[in-house]
This record gives structure tokens, C-alpha cells and sequence, in this order.
């Protein structure tokens, strides 16, 4: 099940666990399309190809990747910045 949370006034979090690609790429943008410029995505998955092809799609449109850490065994954060 997909989560979409706000964390503060500029800091959201987007769980995509448990899903595969191309999801957690369509979900991500989805998110950023209702940001607004200079707010942060934290996006959540435990899907290993998905720490390439989120930060990659996301940079074609702009955006920018602050970071990719693994949070646990089997999990890890894309921090995206939208632009």
C-alpha cells in the first residue's frame, strides 16, 4: 500500500515498499507533481533497482537527488529536492 505523508511544510514521505518498477518511479513523480519548488521527497523502498531508476527518472525532469542511504536490511531512502 502506497503512503503519502506530509513531514512539515516542505517535507514529504512516499512509501513505496512492497512494490516493484515501474511503480515506485510513477508514484515518485506523481508526488513531485504536487509539490511545489524547494520541497523535499523522502521516498521509501525495499525494491534494490529502484535506487537507480527513481533518482535517474527524477533528474530528467530536473529534480534533484540529495542523497541514497539503505535505512535498514532491505531498505532504503531517496531524498529527492523538486526544482
Amino acid at each position: 500500500m502506497v503512503k503519502f505523508i506530509a513531514k512539515s511544510s516542505n517535507k514529504y514521505l512516499l512509501d513505496v515498499r512492497g512494490l516493484v518498477c515501474p511503480y515506485p518511479v510513477i508514484y515518485t513523480r506523481k508526488a513531485l507533481s504536487k509539490l511545489k519548488p524547494g520541497d523535499e521527497l523522502e521516498v521509501l523502498t525495499d525494491n534494490p533497482p529502484s535506487c537507480e531508476n527513481v533518482p535517474r527518472a527524477v533528474r530528467e525532469e530536473g529534480h534533484e537527488v540529495l542523497g541514497v542511504e539503505r535505512v535498514e536490511e532491505g531498505v532504503w531512502r531517496i531524498i529527492i529536492k523538486k526544482r
